[in-house]
């Protein structure tokens, strides 16, 4: 039976004499910030394995050779041994330093190796929060471990593949015997990146954050958005097309009549830019400001469609018009109010919904969630400034509704085009 182990037994006195690899300097070496937070049973622990690997096959190559020695005579299979020196080799073979695969995963208080911002949202993606709450509850469940382990080494005689007992590795694993927690870079710090890094937590972020239902949300509403506009300009086009062929003169009196008045296609140059900021921000992860650049972009594409389907409802050039741009009115407003539940806003538009009309609580919601967003981003582009004040025009105007002969400052007719 292999003998009791201690800092002082005379185990580790021969493991001193045979050169083994000192366990501070192993970690001060690789891993300072977890020798930094481990108890003196844990380096004992360590300074255990590292010993067992020079003190074990001396000890077996003494007790091997007194059991060869010791056989006296062979009678077929009958080995006949010389009993004190068979017990010798039983009494060198107790001096063996007893390790298990369990001595070589020792679990850590990963709470002494944790950054202070390491589980911080860097975002205001709510699904980033909750996911770094599902990291720490992970961490504290399946715990990190420091690993020792002896790497395989080509033995340049004979080309077989060895350990050298002088050679070691120590590195961090999420759970027992789970994936590695990077350390060559932070010295065994759990900051964000080695967390992340861990093949685990890293794909099931970007399964969560990165593609999580935020991000795919804003995603989806982006790509109806983009299609909306097309179908807005198409029609624009459209009319336009029609009313520059038709007899001169003719469109001007119908329009004069009906009090319409063509808008400008520069109506659609807002919401594009708005969506294309929006698509970018929402790209590299900053889904508050593409929140805030979508649902202005969609009101601001409700609004173009809104002054188009009123030109199209007084002129008899747009008759045929009515009703595909007001579907396309009535799909931007729809995606203004997705926008805005995609974040976590919809317990706010159910409680304003009732007390004023669903597209004044999609403009009021709206224009709060900009308003929150600039006051956190200073350098909030000017474009989205200009947009939120457009948004709070008086009646009449691009941001509201729509008066009987105005043209919302868009165009003035076709000359203007």
């Amino acid at each position: 039976m292999p003998n009791d182990y201690s800092p002082n037994s005379a185990a580790r006195r021969r493991a001193i004499a045979l050169n083994a690899v000192d366990a501070q300097l192993l970690l001060i070496i690789n891993l300072p910030v977890v020798l930094s937070s481990m108890t003196t049973r844990q380096l004992h622990k360590v300074q255990k394995v590292l010993d067992a690997a020079v003190v074990n096959p001396v000890i077996k190559a003494e007790a091997d050779d007194l059991y060869r020695r010791s056989v006296t005579h062979k009678v077929g299979e009958l080995v006949i041994q010389d009993p004190k020196m068979e017990r010798r080799a039983d009494q060198i073979n107790q001096g063996m330093i007893w390790v298990t695969e369990k001595d070589k995963h020792i679990r850590l208080d990963f709470e002494k190796l944790l950054a202070s911002d390491a589980l911080e949202p860097r975002t205001d993606n709510p699904d980033e929060a909750e996911y770094l709450l599902k990291v720490r509850r992970t961490l504290e469940k399946q715990g990190v471990w420091l690993r020792i382990t002896q790497p395989l080494v080509r033995d340049p005689n004979d080309s077989k593949y060895g350990t050298n007992p002088h050679n070691f590795e120590v590195w961090l694993s999420l759970g027992y015997g789970g994936e590695a927690i990077p350390t060559a870079t932070n010295l065994g710090l759990l900051d964000r990146d080695a967390i992340l890094g861990n093949q685990v937590l890293g794909a099931h972020y970007y399964e969560e954050v990165s593609r999580g239902k935020v991000q795919r949300g804003l995603e989806t509403q982006i790509a109806l958005l983009d299609d909306d506009i097309a179908d807005g300009e198409k029609e624009h086009n459209r009319l336009i097309k029609r009313y520059e062929n038709a007899t001169p003169g003719v469109a001007e009196i119908s329009d004069a009549v009906g009090g319409a008045d063509l808008p400008s296609r520069s109506i659609w140059n807002d919401p594009k830019k708005m969506l294309l900021k929006a698509r970018d921000l929402n790209v590299h992860g900053d889904v508050m400001g593409s929140q805030a650049y979508l649902v202005v972009a969609a009101i601001a594409t409700r609004d173009a469609a809104q002054s188009l389907t009123t030109y199209a409802d007084k002129s008899t050039a747009g008759a045929g018009s009515f009703i595909t741009i007001l579907e396309v009115a009535k799909t931007a407003g729809e995606i203004a109010g997705v926008c805005l539940t995609v974040t976590g806003v919809a317990g706010l538009a159910r409680g304003v919904v009732g007390r004023v009309s669903a597209e004044e609580s999609v403009d009021a919601l709206a224009e709060r969630v900009v308003n929150q967003y600039i006051s956190k981003n200073a350098e909030a582009n000017n474009e989205l400034l200009r947009m939120v004040g457009r948004l709070n025009s008086p009646k009449g105007s691009i941001g509201g509704g729509v008066k009987p002969g105005s043209s919302l400052g868009a165009g003035t007719g076709w000359s203007k085009w």
